[in-house]
């Protein structure tokens, strides 16, 4: 069954709403750093969740025409229920694509967002909760389809701890892994398509022994730690 939708519609509801976005989800968080970078300077964006007062002054600044938000539409989250009003006030598209930190993207999500990106009117902002780990993946995306950035100089640029906070070590590094084991089917195979590719992570045995052996061999357990716990990624 799903969860009921929040709703905004009195002053209670908004209070609510709110307590539950900054505090329950940790939005506070990022009213004290954004962690907002260009990727490409101009046309697009990347940044941890704004709250909708952030949100409005970034529009004003920056002229955002559209968001991309890479955490998926959920109705039931009091984050993304303020977010969409935020938008529809300013006349902002609001772009759901749900991908994630720990777990590789098959061809349906890669699709998804790739049409995102096409979709959306520029210049545009995507972000996930804080803007280190989906953020870096789109934004090797961003790069490599959108502006024609080879797809390891992508990554030198997004897949980095400073400035980004992107964390090899923890459970994310596993979006490294994923584009490397590409990258070293290419050299076999000269004109492999990720997206082509990708197809085999559909298959949720086949996926989760990717995810497991990297746990295995390169996951580091306090980094982990620190990605789980501490800082709460998603």
């Amino acid at each position: 069954m799903s969860k009921p939708a929040v709703h905004l519609d009195t002053p209670k509801a908004r209070a609510k709403a709110w307590y539950g976005s900054l505090i329950k989800q940790h939005n506070l968080v990022n009213v004290v750093w954004l962690n907002l970078h260009p990727v490409v300077k101009g046309e697009a964006y990347r940044s941890a969740q704004p709250t909708p007062w952030q949100l409005k002054k970034l529009v004003r600044r920056y002229g955002f025409k559209s968001v991309v938000n890479l955490r998926g539409a959920k109705p039931h989250k009091p984050v993304w229920a303020l977010e969409k009003r935020a938008c529809d006030e300013m006349g902002v598209a609001l772009l759901d694509v749900s991908i994630f930190s720990r777990r590789i993207p098959d061809d349906t999500m890669l699709l998804a967002l790739k049409n995102a990106f096409e979709k959306a009117p520029k210049p545009m902002l995507m972000h996930c909760k804080a803007g280190a780990d989906r953020s870096s993946l789109a934004a090797v995306l961003y790069l490599h389809w959108m502006a024609g950035v080879p797809l390891e100089e992508a990554m030198k640029r997004h897949l980095r701890f400073w400035p980004y906070g992107y964390i090899k070590g923890s459970g994310a590094g596993v979006i490294a892994a994923y584009f490397e084991a590409f990258l070293a089917h290419q050299k076999v195979h000269p004109d492999a398509d990720l997206v082509a590719w990708s197809r085999q992570w559909r298959d949720r045995k086949r996926r989760k022994a990717f995810e497991e052996a990297f746990r295995k061999s390169r996951a580091n357990p306090v980094a982990d730690f620190v990605f789980e716990k501490i800082l709460r990624r998603e």
